[in-house]
Formats: C-alpha cells, structure tokens, sequence
C-alpha cells in the first residue's frame, strides 16, 4: 500500500512539472537540405574559435547548469553575401559543465550527460547541423533567418532561428536557438524498465526542464 501511495506521488509530481510550458523553437520533420553548385565560395569552419555554449535549468527552480559542446568540423557557403548552403558537425563527446562546482559533482555531471538515457555519447559521439534554407531578414542585432535540419542521437527534426551573420574576408555566424529535448527522444527512457525505474522516468522528465538553450557561434575560412 505505501508504495502505491509512493509511486502515485512520483507520478503527480511529475504531471504537474511535465504540464510547464515549453518556449522551444517548433520540431517539424527534417526538410531537404540546400545545395550550392561551383559558383559559389566555401568557407570552412574553424573548429578553434567556434563552439555551442548550451543552457539548461529544473523545471522547480532548483538549480541551472551550463557549459560548452566543441565544433568538430563545418562549413558555409557563401553567394552573394547570403549563406546559400552549410552544415557543422557537433562533437557530443566534448560536452561538459562549467560551473563553479565541486570536482566530484562535475565528474558525476559529465557521467550523466554522456549516459545512454541523455546524449548516448558512446553510440552518437557526433550531432549534425545542415542548413535547408537561409534567408537575409533583419530583426535587431539579427541579420538572417535559418532553417536546418538538426540530428541528436538518431533523431533528425527541422528547426528555425534568427542569426547574425557577417561576410567580410571571413564568415562569422552567431545564432540562440531553445530546443525541447523530448523531440529528439531524450527522455530518460530505455527498454524494460521497472515499476520504480518508469516512475523515476517520470519524475525526472517532469523536474528537469524540457528546453535547452543554444548559443551557436561559428567562424570559417577560405
């Protein structure tokens, strides 16, 4: 009887923490990726000065953390001033947290999100940005709107965001985009699982916040 009043409890908790809203960008299904021809230039990005600085916070306020993911390789091709085309691969394996943490928390933080019911870093070590559709559209700082096709694990979803975009000798690209982890299936779930294990499976997609914010800033090169 205690443990169904127990399980019970999990699970409204976690109703009531899953019921919070999302502000994620919309998922749709992944689009046809933009080609360019030999009339236009290709910048390679560098890996070196370009990274994702990501975000992530509890749904009941309990804390935030925050860190960077490595660019592993990426480029963009120019016409006319216009991105016209590109991709970068994301190298998961090099996610990790940069709070002002205790070493030991970290490593336990680190472990968690490499895990099989997070990023699976093991199985997926690389992610993959390529770019659908690009278009010159001024809104503040924000000189593009861009349209690409986003791989996590083995999920592929089409997403939307503002960027700034600069073309001079080189190209520098800056873009905030906020994911819902759940399109991509990272959900904590995994196969037979226990009574206990779905109800923890509950409670943590609940407690922990769907979004994930990314802060995207590339530089390529001839």
């Amino acid at each position: 009887m205690k443990a169904n009043i127990f399980y019970t409890g999990i699970a409204a908790v976690a109703l009531v923490m899953g019921s919070c809203s999302s502000n994620a960008t919309e998922a749709s299904g992944a689009d046809s990726v933009a080609q360019a021809d030999s009339t236009m230039t290709t910048y390679f990005v560098d890996a070196a000065s370009s990274n994702i600085v990501w975000f992530g916070t509890h749904a009941v306020g309990t804390g935030d953390h925050n860190g960077t993911i490595n660019i592993k390789e990426g480029n963009l091709v120019i016409d006319n001033g216009n991105i016209e085309a590109g991709s970068f691969v994301i190298d998961m394996a090099t996610i990790k947290c940069t709070d002002s943490l205790p070493a030991e928390y970290l490593t336990k933080l680190h472990g968690h999100l490499a895990a099989e019911d997070f990023f699976n870093t093991a199985k997926f070590p690389t992610a993959k940005f390529e770019i659908t559709q690009c278009e010159a559209k001024a809104d503040g700082e924000n000189t593009h709107f861009i349209s690409g096709n986003l791989t996590l694990r083995d999920s592929t979803k089409n997403i939307s965001f503002p960027a700034k975009v600069t073309v001079a000798d080189g190209v520098t690209a800056t873009a905030k985009v906020v994911i819902n982890r759940l399109d991509w299936g990272i959900n904590y779930d995994k196969d037979n699982m226990t009574l206990a294990e779905a109800a923890q499976k509950k409670l943590k997609n609940g407690v922990v916040s769907k979004d994930i914010t990314l802060n995207i800033s590339l530089t390529a090169k001839k």
